[in-house]
């Protein structure tokens, strides 16, 4: 486990308000649909920006699938675990480059693994 420090306030998971997740690589602004990596800007679609949004509420922690597919689309829709491996495989290759990983956990869920910050 990281010694770095993380920054987050959150009350209810659903309502962004002005929470920020901050552990000083990765930042990613709710509200704003924000997401940097080592200072610099990452453009995600809407719905990868809800999925990394849900992950990092709970990093280093499974993140359930059905929770992460209620999180971007919604209780109402039914839930396509094909649909949701695709966001993630896509997630993964924009996250690659920063060394951010999201973990499976067959037939559980997901979790996201934040990158060790490059040495100053």
């Amino acid at each position: 486990m990281s010694t770095r420090e993380i920054s987050f306030t959150a009350h209810d998971p659903r309502q962004a308000g002005d929470d920020v997740y901050d552990d000083g690589y990765l930042q990613v602004e709710h509200k704003n649909y924000y997401v940097a990596c080592g200072g610099k800007s990452l453009r995600l679609p809407r719905t990868e920006f809800l999925i990394l949004s849900r992950l990092v509420r709970s990093p280093e922690r499974i993140v359930l699938s059905e929770d992460l597919w209620e999180y971007a689309w919604g209780a109402d829709k039914p839930v396509n675990m094909e649909s949701l491996h695709v966001y993630i495989y896509r997630l993964r290759n924009k996250l690659a480059a920063s060394k951010i990983s999201i973990e499976t956990m067959v037939n559980v869920g997901y979790r996201l693994v934040p990158a060790n910050p490059p040495e100053q």
